[in-house]
């Protein structure tokens, strides 16, 4: 299965809008790339979700730095947050289950089939995941109001 626009631009086009819907956060696409094996992801907190079909798995991550993470949630909660801690981090959750959740919804009306998943959270400082996907990971980087962060997907 090779990933084209009309599988990728459902999770770029809910990316968007649930920034701007939950923390009124303006963001904006940049050039979508493969991933190189030597190319490092980079984040200090990534939401993971599974993606389950008959047809194929993969996985959704959405990766923030730190700073860019903190003032997300603080958008999102009408609050000033400078630390991380384990309340904050179930929001990176929640942030990936709205994005899966409103992409899941277009593609299955395209005849996909994706199954429910819950998504986990991972944090600590520029840490590296791997996927559940056999293909390429292609990498979606973003520019917001809240500062740069990055959505993989694979399949």
């Amino acid at each position: 299965m090779s990933l084209d626009t009309e599988f990728i631009g459902p999770f770029l086009n809910a990316t968007v809008q649930v920034l701007k819907v939950q923390a009124n956060i303006e963001s904006k696409t940049g050039k979508v790339y493969i991933k190189k094996p030597e190319d490092k992801s980079f984040g200090d907190v990534s939401g993971v979700i599974s993606i389950d079909s008959e047809a194929f798995t993969g996985t959704v991550m959405v990766s923030f730095s730190e700073k860019t993470f903190l003032n997300i949630m603080s958008a999102m909660l009408g609050e000033t947050y400078e630390v991380m801690n384990q309340d904050l981090l179930d929001g990176a959750g929640e942030i990936t289950n709205m994005i899966f959740g409103q992409a899941k919804v277009v593609l299955n009306e395209r005849g996909y089939g994706i199954k429910m998943a819950i998504p986990t959270v991972v944090s600590g400082k520029n840490h590296t995941l791997s996927t559940n996907g056999k293909g390429p990971i292609f990498v979606i980087p973003f520019e917001s109001q809240a500062g740069p962060f990055v959505v993989h997907i694979c399949v």
